[in-house]
């Protein structure tokens, strides 16, 4: 099927091309229309002058539009000159209002209003607005202001910015409305050609209806004819009003509709879970799709965010690709870097920067590029000694003479210096160029060289503005600048696989299109907008709203269907916020229509077994090794219960040595809390061993509670953050457990028990199970009351009664330690009796912090407490039998 430029070009008959002028939309569809104006011709020539809209409105008055970043200087100056000087806001402040008021300039410009009836327009509205008039708030008062002044405020920004030769486009739009007449006079020669055109600003209708009208020239629409008489269909809303509203239309003939959209088009749709899947099924359409279907094939991506997931799923075989839109460097894993290294500076304490700041930043690869083994060294240092905040000197203190002059750079703080934040990143850059070109790793040098460009054109900025003073302003200006910055990829767009945004595709046509994200709130973008403007006084302006944003995206969706024969359709189905993703209504626009042959496919992740597989770990000779020198150091009954859980966490953890808590602990854990519990009872019972325990001695000890916290927090922990967040209530907890365990302790002296403490956290060693394994363990409490001896261990978690209730000691072997609690308590007894024989009967239990109100919980077997030498010696029988399993070579780890 002919594209729309080749259906323009036969109507032209391009012979002279010297008083030729071609306006086109965007600058892409201009190159395409140069190359087929050049395949074309016979003989060598000049080509025609060929003009994007925006090119064509500058080089008729002669102005160029300023950068985003200059006219936001312009427009803060102005302002300042304005508005009386106590009631300023910050540039900072004043930055948060700034890209939104010029956007709104542009567009009051751009369609030709009378400035000072919107401004007054809006002053009234933000008056009447929550009645903010009478507020006595300074920074609504200030607001309030700021609307009062905003005429003037413009007036002064368009004299600023013809002065520094920094326009914003409306201005350089209504300049041109102004002089239409005179370029036209001074251009009678020349004809105008305008085409693939839809909606148009008041200030574009003007100029070329004005140019129309001169005679000579001439403008193509590229629509349809189903479109143009369905009143309703939103497609072609704008190029209906232009023929039912321009004068040239009523003695010229409205000729350019076309009926390609009625032939019958193979449309897919996919439905992915997932926004990356959506790459993913890309690549494999891209599989089926042969070599010589490339060149007439284009990637339309509704959502640019998925280019690089894009390039990473094409197929093998593509090896030739036009990206037209460039790779964003925002979206690059180099930005990434810099956000973290921001995000550390940013709001350093003066305690140092937060733990988690500096890991995010010494974990990311670039660092590690930088620093090498001094990033691992580095991380150990904060992991290994809990430091929550940490100060340059540490870090600095921890790095090799080889890497300090980069951690410096990385580390050292920028006192709300921006200059100083530009020459640290620079000096990163150049030290990221040397390492990346001895690896010749070209890509990451286009990535850096984007970042070059970012903070230079910062560091330009901050040379002739004085207005970026602080860190939070630079952070700004640079998201702002690397928003905008993109890596250029060279291309042939003749040839090969076409990748493009959708702006990018207006008057281009393919034979095989596939468009991404046909989301609602992607393609149409839903009701969103920057603007100060309310939609009541965009209606009453003739302002475009959201509704002629949809038409417009609805050209936009259409036009990729008018000339294509297949196209594929993806979007996305996964949750997102509070609502999930919807396919767009242009979909089910297509299945009403029914005119087309539409297949629809769901795509979800390659699915596994739900049933995991239990891992396996053989006992290898290696492992049988480390196994024994393991059994050497003795077996504790914390590493056998942690066998009876689950075998394979026992051999990660004892034989392979994996520490599962290698991280910083910010919150104390709950294995650090009850080592606390466990260490301020030993202390404050330790000068009491061997006497009877008195009321007063209960006493004495609860007033000593706090200070022996505070010391085994110390100890344990650090004091640092001892009164901060979770671990101030951790603190007051550990108080009142040790409290209300003393108080308990007194009342029940009190009911007549006689208490003699005969050991505290008892270090066991060397018990002989064999010949060859010995055991080891620490008993929390041994105690003589009332005659009987209670050997005691002490869990801060609940337990209760049943989980120390045994009817069969075989129960003690039970897969995932269900009766864990009475297998410690037994082998507490069994070692004590093997250390020094017991004068049975004895008692040994748990006392629970958690479920305190039941006090002693002792082992039973079958209802019985009292454990004899029978009772040990089944036990020893068990004991045995789990030893003698985990030491059997045959017998792998296996998971539970």
């Amino acid at each position: 099927m002919q594209s729309f430029i080749d259906v323009v070009l036969e109507e032209e008959s391009v012979t002279d091309t010297d008083n030729l002028i071609f306006i086109l939309p965007s600058r892409r569809a201009g190159n395409t229309l140069r190359k087929k104006i050049a395949q074309r011709a016979h003989k060598t020539s000049f080509a025609p002058q060929i003009f994007s809209i925006e090119e064509f409105i500058s080089h008729i008055t002669g102005l160029k539009s300023a950068s985003n970043v200059d006219l936001i200087f312009n427009l803060f100056e102005s302002y300042t000159e304005v508005v009386e000087k106590e009631k300023l806001v910050s540039f900072q402040t004043f930055c948060g209002w700034a890209q939104s008021i010029l956007s709104d300039f542009n567009e009051i410009d751009r369609f030709l209003l009378d400035q000072k009836k919107v401004f007054n327009h809006l002053k009234d509205i933000k008056e009447l607005s929550d009645h903010w008039s009478s507020s006595t708030n300074e920074i609504v008062v200030n607001y309030i202001d700021f609307w009062n002044n905003l005429l003037e405020i413009y007036t002064v920004f368009c004299e600023k910015s013809l002065h520094t030769d920094a326009v914003h486009q409306g201005y350089i739009y209504r300049q041109a409305v102004e002089v239409i007449e005179h370029y036209i006079s001074s251009s009678t020669q020349v004809r105008h050609v305008f085409l693939g055109f839809n909606a148009l600003n008041t200030a574009e209708q003007q100029i070329i209806q004005a140019i129309l009208a001169s005679g000579n020239s001439e403008i193509y629409w590229d629509t349809e004819k189903s479109f143009i008489k369905n009143p309703y269909h939103e497609t072609n809303l704008f190029i209906k009003k232009y023929k039912r509203d321009w004068a040239y239309y009523s003695a010229n003939d409205f000729s350019w509709s076309f009926d390609n959209y009625s032939t019958s088009k193979n449309i897919n749709t996919y439905a992915c879970s997932q926004d990356v899947l959506q790459a993913k099924t890309l690549g494999t359409i891209l599989e089926k799709t042969s070599q010589d279907a490339l060149s007439k094939t284009a990637i339309i991506l509704g959502d640019e965010a998925l280019l690089l997931p894009v390039l990473n799923a094409l197929p093998t075989h593509i090896h030739k690709v036009n990206i037209t839109m460039g790779i964003p460097i925002g979206k690059t894993p180099t930005a990434s870097f810099f956000e973290q290294l921001l995000s550390l500076k940013k709001n350093p304490q003066t305690n140092g920067y937060y733990y988690k700041d500096v890991l995010k930043v010494l974990r990311n690869p670039i660092t590690q590029a930088l620093l090498k083994e001094t990033a691992t060294t580095l991380q150990q240092e904060i992991i290994s000694k809990n430091l929550i905040y940490i100060s340059t000197g540490v870090l600095l203190n921890t790095v090799n003479q080889e890497h300090l002059n980069i951690a410096k750079t990385l580390f050292l703080e920028w006192n709300d210096n921006p200059k100083l934040a530009v020459s640290n990143c620079l000096q990163i850059i150049s030290d990221l160029r040397t390492i990346y070109d001895e690896t010749q790793n070209s890509l990451q040098v286009e990535y850096l060289y984007g970042f070059y460009v970012a903070f230079n054109k910062l560091k330009t900025l901050m040379e002739v503005r004085e207005h970026i003073s602080d860190i939070s302003t630079f952070i700004l200006f640079y998201r702002d600048i690397i928003s905008s910055e993109t890596i250029d990829l060279k291309g042939d767009p003749d040839q090969g696989l076409q990748i493009m945004g959708v702006l990018e595709s207006r008057v281009l046509d393919y034979d095989h299109v596939i468009l991404t994200s046909v989301n609602e709130g992607i393609l149409p973008s839903g009701k969103s907008q920057n603007s100060y403007i309310p939609y009541d006084l965009k209606k009453l302006y003739d302002l475009p709203t959201y509704s002629e944003k949809d038409a417009v995206y609805a050209y936009h969706f259409y036009h990729l269907l008018h000339r294509a024969s297949t196209v594929d359709l993806l979007y996305t189905t996964h949750s997102s916020g509070l609502g999930s993703s919807e396919q767009s209504r242009f979909i089910r626009q297509i299945e009403e229509e029914g005119i087309h042959n539409l297949t629809k496919y769901t795509v979800t992740p390659a699915s596994h077994s739900t049933s995991k597989k239990s891992q396996v770990i053989a006992k290898t000779p290696e492992v049988v090794t480390k196994l024994s020198q393991f059994l050497k150091r003795g077996i504790s009954p914390s590493a056998l219960t942690t066998y009876l859980r689950n075998p394979v966490l026992f051999y990660e953890r004892y034989i392979l040595g994996i520490d599962s808590s290698d991280e910083v602990e910010e919150t104390v854990a709950a294995n650090t809390m009850g080592t606390i519990v466990h260490n301020t009872l030993e202390e404050l019972y330790k000068p009491h061993i061997g006497i009877i325990l008195t009321e007063d001695i209960l006493k004495n000890l609860i007033k000593g509670i706090e200070q022996e916290v505070r010391n085994q927090f110390k100890s344990e922990y650090g004091l640092t953050h001892i009164q901060e967040g979770k671990n101030k209530i951790i603190y007051a907890v550990i108080c009142r457990y040790v409290h209300n365990y003393l108080k308990r302790e007194i009342s029940l002296l009190k009911k007549g028990d006689t208490v003699i403490i005969q050991a505290v956290e008892d270090d066991l060693r060397d018990i002989s199970l064999t010949d060859t394994i010995t055991l080891r363990g620490k008993v929390d409490l041994v105690e003589q009351r009332n005659g009987h001896l209670n050997i005691i261990d002490y869990k801060t978690g609940k337990v209760t009664q049943t989980d120390l209730n045994l009817k069969s000691y075989e129960d003690l072997l039970l897969p995932e330690g269900k009766f864990e609690k009475a297998f410690q308590v037994l082998m507490y007894a069994f070692m004590l009796h093997k250390k020094k024989p017991l004068q049975f009967p004895v008692n040994a239990g748990i006392i629970s912090f958690k479920n305190l109100q039941s006090g002693f919980l002792p082992f039973k077997y079958n209802r019985n407490q009292e454990i004899t030498a029978d009772t040990l010696l089944e036990f020893e029988a068990v004991l045995k039998r789990l030893v003698k399993e985990i030491l059997d070579p045959s017998i792998p780890f296996t998971e539970r």
